[in-house]
């Protein structure tokens, strides 16, 4: 016959438990944020590439966007949703209103590439016209940047994560870890923190102002 638990021995098994799970619940969490992260990386560099196969496809140049309100690069989606092979590949997994606001996005894609270097050194970018035919070619201000402009590349950001997409408390011009992930022209992702960019035409740290705009560097290293 066997012996039930007393409940001195229940009350030990379930202590440990607690223990156990005070442990190894920041580990998992950790663990799921990592794994956040990653898909947010792996989504970057699918962007990247779908930029890539545009600029193929377009005698390699930039597509030019709809608005230009909020430096993000607005309605820049229906010319790359034919290299993209999945909606949630414009989202980071963490941004929960992401897809519900603006056009879907967690990323901004740079002005760099449809708008002038000379205007965005002088800090007077334009808006761009708002139609299909203005995506492919821009009119003549903006205008559409070519990949052979770029001078740069591997330190020349093409799309980064945009706070004002993310969910609070991250609207802020730069997240609460101080950084964001960014898409480079030569292909590679990488963690990008404020203190890298460097001083754009207004004098302040944002990668859509930088100097020299497609000619320029957005980060020293």
């Amino acid at each position: 016959m066997h012996r039930g638990f007393t409940l001195i021995e229940l009350l030990v098994v379930i202590g440990i438990m607690l223990v156990l799970s005070a442990i190894l619940f920041p580990v998992l969490m950790q663990a799921r944020k990592a794994g956040v992260r990653a898909t947010c990386i792996n989504n970057l560099r699918q962007l990247n590439l779908a930029f890539m196969m545009y600029v193929n496809d377009y005698q390699e140049q930039f597509p030019c966007t709809g608005d230009t309100m909020l430096w993000m690069g607005r309605s820049w989606r229906p010319v790359i949703d034919p290299y993209v092979q999945s909606r949630k590949t414009y989202w980071c997994p963490a941004d929960g209103s992401a897809r519900v606001k603006y056009d879907s996005t967690s990323f901004a894609y740079l002005q760099s590439f449809y708008q002038r270097p000379e205007d965005i050194s002088a800090g007077a970018a334009s808006m761009p016209t708002p139609t299909l035919q203005a995506y492919h070619t821009c009119g003549t201000t903006p205008k559409a940047q070519a990949l052979g402009d770029v001078t740069y590349p591997d330190k020349k950001i093409l799309l980064y994560e945009w706070t004002s997409n993310h969910d609070a408390p991250a609207r802020t011009m730069w997240q609460p870890t101080g950084a964001h992930l960014a898409a480079f022209v030569d292909g590679h992702v990488a963690l990008v923190r404020q203190e890298q960019l460097n001083l754009s035409a207004l004098g302040d740290k944002d990668p859509n102002w930088t100097v020299g705009g497609i000619t320029g560097k957005d980060v020293e290293n």
